[in-house]
C-alpha cells in the first residue's frame, strides 16, 4: 500500500527572492518568439529591462492607489447588476450564461482600472487578445526551429496582424488619456494615466513600450 503524497509548501524567503532578485542571478527559461507576441512584458523580461516596468509599475500597486480604483470596481458591478435586472424584464427571472458574465465583469474591471475606459470601448482589444491567445497556444506546444517567426505563413501573418491592431488600438487609447489629462484629468485613477505621468521621471519611450508590452 503506497503512502499519500505530501503536500509541499512554498518557502515564502524564496519566494520573496525569485520575486524581487535584481542580480540577474534567477533567470527565466527561454520560450518560443512566437509566444512573446502575447507575453511580452514584466513577467517574462530579464536584467534592465525587467527592474525598469517593475520600477514603473510598481507605484500602481500601493494600498492607496488600489483603494482609489474602488469606485471603478463598484461601477463595474452596479452595471452589471442592471444588466442583469434588464435579462430578467418584468418577469424577473432569465437564463443566462454566467461564465460570460463574469467575465464581461472581469473585462470591464480591467479596462476601468488599467485604461479608465469601458468594456465595451476595450471590447475589439480582448477579441483580439482571445484569438492571440489561441495562436500563441498553438505555438507554444508545436516544435520551434530559429526563424520561424520570420515565415510568412498564414498563422504568423495573421499574429502579427492582431498584434499590429492591438497596438494601434492601445495607441488610441493613449492619445485619448494624454487629451484628458491636458484637459485636467489627474491621471491618479487608473494604471495608463499614473504610467504617464512618469514621463517626468523616465523617458518617454520607456512608458510607451511598457503600455504595449502589459496588454
Amino acid at each position: 500500500m503506497g503512502t499519500r503524497p505530501r503536500l509541499l509548501l512554498a518557502d515564502p524567503e524564496l519566494m520573496r527572492m525569485v520575486l524581487t532578485d535584481t542580480s540577474g542571478h534567477i533567470v527565466k527559461p527561454p520560450q518560443n518568439a512566437l509566444v512573446s507576441l502575447l507575453q511580452l512584458g514584466v513577467a517574462t523580461l530579464e536584467g534592465d529591462k525587467w527592474a525598469k516596468r517593475r520600477r514603473l509599475m510598481a507605484p500602481a500597486f500601493h494600498a492607496e492607489r488600489l483603494k482609489g480604483m474602488i469606485p471603478a470596481f463598484s461601477a463595474c458591478c452596479c452595471d452589471l447588476v442592471q444588466r442583469w435586472k434588464k435579462l430578467a424584464g418584468p418577469q424577473g427571472s432569465c437564463e443566462m450564461d454566467v461564465s460570460r458574465e463574469f467575465h464581461i465583469l472581469t473585462s470591464d474591471v480591467i479596462a476601468r482600472a488599467a485604461f479608465g475606459s469601458s468594456y465595451e470601448e476595450g471590447k475589439k482589444i480582448f477579441d483580439l487578445q482571445k484569438d492571440q491567445v489561441i495562436l500563441s497556444n498553438e505555438a507554444f506546444y508545436s516544435i520551434y526551429f530559429p526563424g520561424l517567426r520570420f515565415i510568412p505563413t498564414k498563422k504568423n501573418k495573421k499574429r502579427y496582424g492582431i498584434d499590429k491592431e492591438i497596438k494601434a488600438a492601445l495607441r488610441n487609447i493613449i492619445h485619448k488619456k494624454e487629451q484628458a489629462m491636458q484637459n485636467g484629468d489627474s491621471g491618479d485613477a487608473d494604471l495608463l494615466g499614473l504610467l504617464l505621468k512618469c514621463r517626468d521621471e523616465a523617458d518617454n519611450d520607456s512608458v510607451h513600450a511598457l503600455i504595449y508590452e502589459t496588454h
